[in-house]
């Protein structure tokens, strides 16, 4: 997980007593995620992981060099008819002590039971939204993130619809827009329509998003260059309990185009869409090829199954994604690829043997492939036998092989060997 950006705790915990102090008869929960852990393996470096760089491409069981904490606080309550929840989610996420590793994840209101439309969910603020995942890569194939508002649970045509407007209001880095980066100001509005009539035992999903770049660049000669426009679509498939095997199977058919990104949220405003390492500064020389770049497409396609038979069960994947770059002068692809899978067997209800393993493969235009495999295996001690029955508590040993492209390109893998272990404990929860 990335770091959010910094803030402060003391204004984190001064939100969160506002908000859980509440109605007279507000009814408090919480729900969250961490997983911490430390090793040591290659180079005897604790946070040496290994994985390429893109979507997909991580396999995390032993192989996750922080620490992430979310702990979402939420305050229910009714006032009349209305019924309002109030959610502050502060979050830290990295491998320091540093106090810029905290932020603000969430803080969201929502409410329901208006009288012109009392199934209908309203909500405005900063929140995850739109989620889908991928587990043992910790991959979102959906993830509308961000700060804005919307409505939800609209039903009509057999199904619900939701509505939900992004704003991003700042570009990255404080830069207006940064060059280097390619982030910039710019709305977005998403569209989702869901339904179980599809087929038995079947949910359907589909989901659209449109932005709109405010950002306006002035090259070189003076000439001024507009930040392209994007849009998205994803296909999302969900078969309960396929071949009654005690799980299911997601498959995510997914399109993009410009500024907006595969998982439904932003990309970038200029150059191409960041996802093979080779970003573009805007031309110096005059060339405004950078007003055509809304034509760069990237498309995915995904499927994860995962089952539970008795004490066994996991998840498989198989992921390939493909990305354009239209510099006029020298445009390429990038595809990446997967496939893999975690599996788990309890001898008791509380201890498994957890094993995961995976090839990645990353191909950058006319460059040589980069390959690479991971393997762990897992001695657990958990509260169920289930595949995601958590807490764990795990000892790791992990083992990974790489090619000399994979350790040239970009990837944070040491270049003098092409092989490298780690072994090491790590907690997992989730409620």
């Amino acid at each position: 997980m990335k770091s959010l950006p910094p803030v402060s705790l003391r204004a984190c915990a001064i939100a969160s007593a506002l908000l859980l102090s509440g109605a007279a008869h507000a009814q408090f929960s919480t729900d969250g995620y961490f997983r911490a852990g430390t090793g040591a393996g290659t180079k005897d470096n604790s946070v040496q992981c290994f994985a390429l760089s893109g979507d997909g491409l991580k396999y995390r069981l032993g192989n996750e060099c922080d620490t992430y904490v979310e702990v979402n606080l939420k305050n229910t309550f009714k006032v009349g008819d209305l019924q309002f929840s109030g959610n502050i989610m502060p979050v830290w996420a990295g491998s320091g002590t540093s106090a810029s590793d905290a932020g603000l994840g969430q803080a969201f209101l929502e409410g329901s039971g208006f009288d012109f439309a009392p199934k209908v969910n309203f909500w405005a603020g900063k929140r995850y939204y739109g989620r889908s995942e991928i587990h043992i890569t910790d991959t979102k194939y959906t993830q509308l993130d961000g700060t804005g508002a919307g409505a939800d649970n609209i039903e009509a045509l057999g199904g619900k619809f939701g509505v939900a407007y992004f704003r991003r209001d700042t570009a990255k880095n404080g830069a207006t827009p940064p060059a280097d980066t390619g982030w910039g100001t710019a709305s977005r509005v998403n569209l989702e329509y869901s339904t179980n009539n599809v087929n038995p035992g079947g949910w359907l999903r589909i989901l659209a998003g449109f932005v709109h770049s405010e950002e306006t660049y002035v090259d070189g000669t003076g000439n001024t260059i507009d930040g392209r426009k994007g849009a998205s679509l994803t296909i999302q498939h969900y078969q309960h309990n396929l071949f009654e095997l005690g799980g299911g199977n997601t498959i995510w058919l997914q399109y993009a185009q410009g500024s907006s990104g595969l998982n439904g949220g932003f990309a970038k405003a200029f150059n191409n869409p960041g996802t093979d390492g080779n970003d573009w500064v805007p031309d110096q020389t005059g060339n405004n090829w950078l007003e055509d770049h809304s034509t760069a497409k990237n498309y995915r396609i995904a499927d994860t199954f995962t089952w539970q038979v008795g004490a066994f069960g996991g998840q498989v994947l198989a992921h390939l994604q493909e990305s354009d770059n239209v510099h006029p002068t020298s445009p390429f692809k990038t595809r990446g690829t997967t496939v893999g899978g975690r599996v788990a067997y309890a001898f008791t209800t509380n201890f498994k043997l957890v094993g995961e393993a995976g090839v990645s493969t990353k191909k950058v235009g006319d460059n040589d492939t980069q390959r690479l495999t991971k393997f762990t295996i897992a001695p657990t001690l958990a509260t169920g036998t289930g595949f995601s029955d958590r807490p764990e508590l795990r000892l790791f040993y992990t083992r990974a092989n790489w090619n000399d492209a994979a350790a040239a390109g970009g990837n944070g893998l040491p270049t003098d060997k092409t092989s490298g272990n780690r072994y090491g404990v790590q907690a997992e929860i989730w409620w």
